[in-house]
Protein backbone atom coordinates (compact mmCIF):
# COMPACT_ATOMS: atom_id res chain seq x y z
CA UNK A 1 0.00 0.00 0.00
CA UNK A 2 2.74 2.52 0.54
CA UNK A 3 3.78 2.16 -3.05
CA UNK A 4 0.32 2.84 -4.21
CA UNK A 5 0.18 5.98 -2.12
CA UNK A 6 3.55 7.09 -3.37
CA UNK A 7 2.50 6.32 -6.96
CA UNK A 8 -0.73 8.25 -6.45
CA UNK A 9 1.16 11.19 -4.92
CA UNK A 10 3.59 11.30 -7.89
CA UNK A 11 0.64 11.16 -10.28
CA UNK A 12 -1.19 13.92 -8.38
CA UNK A 13 1.90 16.16 -8.35
CA UNK A 14 2.50 15.56 -12.09
CA UNK A 15 -1.14 16.17 -12.87
CA UNK A 16 -1.15 19.35 -10.76
CA UNK A 17 2.05 20.57 -12.41
CA UNK A 18 0.60 19.90 -15.88
CA UNK A 19 -2.59 21.73 -14.90
CA UNK A 20 -0.64 24.73 -13.64
CA UNK A 21 1.65 24.89 -16.70
CA UNK A 22 -0.68 23.85 -19.52
CA UNK A 23 -4.09 24.69 -18.06
CA UNK A 24 -4.03 28.50 -18.43
CA UNK A 25 -3.00 28.31 -22.09
CA UNK A 26 -5.67 25.71 -22.82
CA UNK A 27 -8.39 27.59 -20.96
CA UNK A 28 -7.33 30.96 -22.43
CA UNK A 29 -7.43 29.50 -25.96
CA UNK A 30 -10.77 27.87 -25.21
CA UNK A 31 -12.07 31.17 -23.76
CA UNK A 32 -10.84 33.04 -26.87
CA UNK A 33 -12.62 30.49 -29.10
CA UNK A 34 -15.81 30.91 -27.08
CA UNK A 35 -15.54 34.74 -27.23
CA UNK A 36 -14.98 34.57 -31.00
CA UNK A 37 -17.98 32.25 -31.40
CA UNK A 38 -20.08 34.67 -29.31
CA UNK A 39 -18.97 37.61 -31.49
CA UNK A 40 -19.71 35.66 -34.67
CA UNK A 41 -23.09 34.61 -33.32
CA UNK A 42 -23.83 38.21 -32.33
CA UNK A 43 -22.90 39.38 -35.85
CA UNK A 44 -25.06 36.68 -37.39
CA UNK A 45 -27.92 37.60 -35.06
CA UNK A 46 -27.61 41.28 -36.02
CA UNK A 47 -27.54 40.32 -39.72
CA UNK A 48 -30.53 38.02 -39.24
CA UNK A 49 -32.41 40.77 -37.40
CA UNK A 50 -31.60 43.18 -40.24
CA UNK A 51 -32.83 40.67 -42.84
CA UNK A 52 -35.92 40.01 -40.76
CA UNK A 53 -36.59 43.75 -40.57
CA UNK A 54 -36.14 44.04 -44.36
CA UNK A 55 -38.47 41.11 -44.97
CA UNK A 56 -40.95 42.52 -42.49
CA UNK A 57 -40.78 45.89 -44.27
CA UNK A 58 -41.32 44.18 -47.64
CA UNK A 59 -44.23 42.21 -46.23
CA UNK A 60 -45.72 45.43 -44.88
CA UNK A 61 -45.38 46.97 -48.37
CA UNK A 62 -46.72 43.86 -50.10
CA UNK A 63 -50.34 45.07 -50.53
CA UNK A 64 -49.08 48.34 -52.01
CA UNK A 65 -46.69 46.47 -54.27
CA UNK A 66 -49.50 44.16 -55.41
CA UNK A 67 -51.69 47.18 -56.20
CA UNK A 68 -48.81 48.81 -58.08
CA UNK A 69 -48.28 45.64 -60.12
CA UNK A 70 -52.02 45.43 -60.84
CA UNK A 71 -52.09 49.06 -61.97
CA UNK A 72 -49.03 48.47 -64.15
CA UNK A 73 -50.68 45.38 -65.64
CA UNK A 74 -53.86 47.39 -66.34
CA UNK A 75 -51.83 50.09 -68.08
CA UNK A 76 -50.02 47.49 -70.17
CA UNK A 77 -53.31 45.78 -71.03
CA UNK A 78 -54.77 49.14 -72.10
CA UNK A 79 -51.72 49.80 -74.29
CA UNK A 80 -52.00 46.39 -75.90
CA UNK A 81 -55.76 46.88 -76.38
CA UNK A 82 -55.23 50.27 -78.02
CA UNK A 83 -52.46 48.90 -80.25
CA UNK A 84 -54.60 45.96 -81.34
CA UNK A 85 -57.57 48.25 -81.93
CA UNK A 86 -55.42 50.60 -84.01
CA UNK A 87 -53.94 47.73 -86.01
CA UNK A 88 -57.43 46.31 -86.58
CA UNK A 89 -58.69 49.67 -87.83
CA UNK A 90 -55.69 50.01 -90.15
CA UNK A 91 -56.28 46.51 -91.50
CA UNK A 92 -59.96 47.31 -91.97
CA UNK A 93 -59.03 50.45 -93.94
CA UNK A 94 -56.58 48.46 -96.09
CA UNK A 95 -59.29 45.87 -96.79
CA UNK A 96 -61.82 48.60 -97.65
CA UNK A 97 -59.34 50.28 -100.00
CA UNK A 98 -58.50 46.96 -101.62
CA UNK A 99 -62.18 46.11 -102.05
CA UNK A 100 -62.92 49.56 -103.48
CA UNK A 101 -60.08 49.17 -105.98
CA UNK A 102 -61.30 45.71 -106.90
CA UNK A 103 -64.88 46.94 -107.30
CA UNK A 104 -63.66 49.83 -109.46
CA UNK A 105 -61.64 47.42 -111.60
CA UNK A 106 -64.66 45.12 -112.05
CA UNK A 107 -66.85 48.16 -112.79
CA UNK A 108 -64.38 49.41 -115.41
CA UNK A 109 -64.23 45.95 -116.92
CA UNK A 110 -68.04 45.83 -116.99
CA UNK A 111 -68.23 49.24 -118.66
CA UNK A 112 -65.70 48.11 -121.25
CA UNK A 113 -67.72 44.93 -121.88
CA UNK A 114 -70.95 46.95 -122.24
CA UNK A 115 -69.26 49.35 -124.66
CA UNK A 116 -67.84 46.47 -126.66
CA UNK A 117 -71.21 44.73 -126.79
CA UNK A 118 -72.96 48.00 -127.73
CA UNK A 119 -70.40 48.66 -130.48
CA UNK A 120 -70.77 45.12 -131.81
CA UNK A 121 -74.57 45.44 -131.86
CA UNK A 122 -74.36 48.89 -133.48
CA UNK A 123 -72.08 47.51 -136.18
CA UNK A 124 -74.44 44.57 -136.61
CA UNK A 125 -77.45 46.88 -136.97
CA UNK A 126 -75.54 49.15 -139.35
CA UNK A 127 -74.44 46.16 -141.39
CA UNK A 128 -78.01 44.89 -141.49
CA UNK A 129 -79.36 48.29 -142.57
CA UNK A 130 -76.68 48.67 -145.21
CA UNK A 131 -77.39 45.21 -146.49
CA UNK A 132 -81.13 45.94 -146.62
CA UNK A 133 -80.54 49.32 -148.24
CA UNK A 134 -78.14 47.89 -150.77
CA UNK A 135 -80.56 45.13 -151.58
CA UNK A 136 -83.48 47.57 -151.94
CA UNK A 137 -81.84 50.45 -153.71
CA UNK A 138 -79.94 51.35 -156.80
CA UNK A 139 -76.17 50.90 -156.44
CA UNK A 140 -75.50 54.01 -158.43
CA UNK A 141 -77.59 56.18 -156.08
CA UNK A 142 -75.67 54.79 -153.17
CA UNK A 143 -72.36 55.50 -154.86
CA UNK A 144 -73.51 59.05 -155.51
CA UNK A 145 -74.59 59.46 -151.80
CA UNK A 146 -71.22 58.08 -150.67
CA UNK A 147 -69.28 60.49 -152.86
CA UNK A 148 -71.38 63.36 -151.53
CA UNK A 149 -70.61 62.36 -147.93
CA UNK A 150 -66.90 62.15 -148.67
CA UNK A 151 -67.04 65.63 -150.26
CA UNK A 152 -68.78 67.06 -147.19
CA UNK A 153 -66.15 65.44 -144.94
CA UNK A 154 -63.34 67.28 -146.77
CA UNK A 155 -64.98 70.65 -146.19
Amino acid sequence: MPWSLLNFAIFAVGFGYALVKLGPRFFNARSADIQKAIKDATGLKIEADFRYAEIDKQMANLPGEVERLKAEARINMDRVHERLLRETREEEERIKASMAAEIEAVRGEGIQQVRLTAAQRAFGVAEKRLTERFAAGDPEDMLHDFAELVERGKN
